[in-house]
């Protein structure tokens, strides 16, 4: 594997003897011939973690001297100890095609944005987008993000940072949840150029049926009485203090909560409470993406001000993580 004699070099310099590898699941098909490779090269004793890898924010408890995450770029705000970001970057830009078929759909002014794999593209697809006659920008990161128009699941800085300069965005890459959080931040058009597919795609009616699931959500949650208030043990999702203060309002409004402490945040893992609606405090794709799968109503802290009454849905936000 290419990626190895970097990995070799950085466990050799840092003398560990036991090296943790952790995958996010698109890239597990790589985690057993990597750590063949290692243990065979330097003679280390390799760990792999099976439990599922969200992001630089749900770094693994191991007991080795070393762990490597790979596939996420690390936020720059956290403190990480013995770990060693492998970002794997994608491949070379061969084809501009997806960022033609996007072209025509662009406005004159448009912010391009990406998630870390691809962000290495961005500044070949800004001298295309500027040779047929576009302003483009590209949003400088801040804390939490490590790449300039790159993307977190819960960190949209670099799109609202360059709001005012842009008529819409494109976003380069393959899921809808990255530039949904785009659009349901941002009242301006987002395009998809995707590069495995070639094609691009309009995110409007994709976020306008989620916007539907939020109002559908609050509306049921509406005449809970018991909140259940979920709070992530992950390095970058823990948001107790958050926590407290949701149950303190829902307190003064009259209504129980209590705070529900775990790592991997799953509807089997909340079967059993008597609780009426959950309140997710952890990574805001949990309420968004797996709405489905939960039998109660899941809110964002924002949704759940809209229940309480502290905030209209004409207010309606999407949850970040920005501390």
């Amino acid at each position: 594997m290419a990626e190895t004699e970097r990995l070799l070099e950085v466990i050799r310099g840092r003398n560990a003897k036991t090296v943790g590898l952790q995958f996010p699941v698109g890239l597990r098909t790589k985690a057993v011939e990597l750590a063949q490779d290692l243990e065979a090269q330097a003679g280390v004793t390799c760990l792999v973690s099976a439990d599922p890898s969200f992001g630089a924010c749900d770094v693994a408890d191991m007991p080795v001297d070393l762990i490597v995450h790979l596939g996420h770029a690390p936020m720059p705000h956290l403190r990480y100890r013995k770990v060693f970001f492998y970002d794997l970057p994608g491949p070379p830009l061969t084809s501009m095609d997806f960022v033609d078929a996007a072209e025509p759909m662009l406005p004159a002014r448009v912010g391009l944005v990406t998630t870390t794999q691809y962000r290495h593209w961005l500044p070949k697809i800004r001298e295309r987008l500027e040779a047929k006659g576009h302003v483009v920008r590209i949003g400088d990161p801040d804390r939490r993000v490590a790449y300039a128009g790159q993307l977190l699941g819960c960190d949209y800085h670099t799109a609202t940072v360059i709001e005012a300069d842009v008529d819409g965005y494109l976003y380069i890459g393959t899921g809808d949840f990255h530039p949904l959080g785009v659009a349901i931040l941002i009242d301006k058009p987002v395009i998809i150029a995707d590069p495995e597919r070639g094609t691009a795609r309009d995110l409007k009616e994709v976020r306008d049926r989620v916007l539907r699931q939020r109002h559908a959500a609050i509306a049921r949650a509406h005449d809970a009485s018991v909140f259940g208030i979920i709070v992530s043990k992950k390095i970058g999702q823990e948001r107790l203090e958050a926590a407290k203060d949701l149950k303190a309002l829902a307190e003064k409004h009259g209504k129980q909560a209590n705070i529900f402490l775990m790592d991997l945040v799953a509807p089997d893992l909340l079967e059993g409470y008597r609780v009426d609606a959950w309140v997710n405090t952890a990574c805001p794709r949990i309420a968004i993406e797996d709405v489905l799968q939960y039998k109660k109503p899941i809110l964002t802290p924002p949704e759940f001000e809209i229940v309480l009454g502290e905030r209209t849905w004409d207010a309606y936000a999407l949850d970040e993580i920005r501390a």
